[in-house]
């Protein structure tokens, strides 16, 4: 089994979301325990597309979204470049 550590996860949201941002970081933290994950592996940045918010979106949706699309970014095969190595190098 895999795991994922997060040691710092940055949001950058549009003006208005200022009052949701910890409860989209939270679900977003939550999400991402859900999905399988591969390779262990430790990466310093993960830069995801920008995510074009609807508005009335719920803190949920938004956070599936992000999620998602971080999953994306480190399970697909050219993360490798960004690699460090394992959890313990």
């Amino acid at each position: 089994m895999s795991e994922l550590f997060i040691d710092s996860l940055n949001l950058r949201l549009p003006s208005g979301f200022e009052g949701r941002a910890d409860a989209i970081a939270r679900e977003t933290s939550r999400q991402l325990s859900k999905l399988p994950m591969g390779q262990s592996m430790q990466l310093e940045r993960v830069n995801i597309p920008r995510l074009r918010l609807q508005g009335g979106e719920t803190n949920g949706v938004i956070a599936r979204r992000i999620a998602q699309s971080i999953h994306a970014q480190i399970s697909a095969p050219t993360v490798s470049a960004g690699v460090k190595g394992g959890p313990h190098d």
